[in-house]
């Protein structure tokens, strides 16, 4: 990924969590990595892959909304849940707008293959257990009127 490039050298042998990752074998993330190799020349970045999973995923909102209002848009991805294209089931919770997904431990490679494949999954965390109870922050939400949008 963009960070583990940037580390160079530093990276080997260092543990970490990432939301995707480009070596996923499911085949919503090895049809991604594919389209956008062919048109870059390289894997996408785990940023690539949020980049392109919440512009559909809000153009997804806007047509179930009817409406590109922010409070509309809002309520439409409350509770909602969807694949994440290769997260699997991904859920914007209601009470307090987290975002909950699988989430993966990754190393760095000490030998990588090439100057992409920098990393390795080594675990995955699933969606139900990096959950926690909205009530440990307290609080409310903003307002979500268009005027305050």
């Amino acid at each position: 990924d963009l960070m583990a490039k940037g580390a160079g050298e530093a990276i080997k042998g260092v543990y970490g969590t990432a939301n995707w990752d480009w070596q996923l074998g499911d085949e919503a993330s090895k049809a991604f990595t594919k389209s956008f190799g062919a048109k870059y020349g390289q894997p996408p970045s785990q940023i690539a892959q949020t980049s392109y999973a919440q512009v559909l995923l809000y153009a997804d909102a806007c047509e179930r909304a009817g409406t590109f209002l922010p409070s509309a848009v809002i309520k439409a991805l409350e509770d909602y849940e969807f694949d994440g294209l290769g997260n699997g089931p991904t859920t914007y919770r209601g009470s307090d707008h987290q975002c909950f997904k699988e989430v993966y431990a990754v190393k760095g490679k000490d030998a990588p293959s090439n100057p992409f494949d920098l990393l390795e999954v080594v675990a995955t965390a699933s969606k139900e257990s990096v959950t926690y109870d909205p009530a440990i922050f307290g609080g409310e939400l903003g307002p979500d009127t268009a005027a305050a949008c």
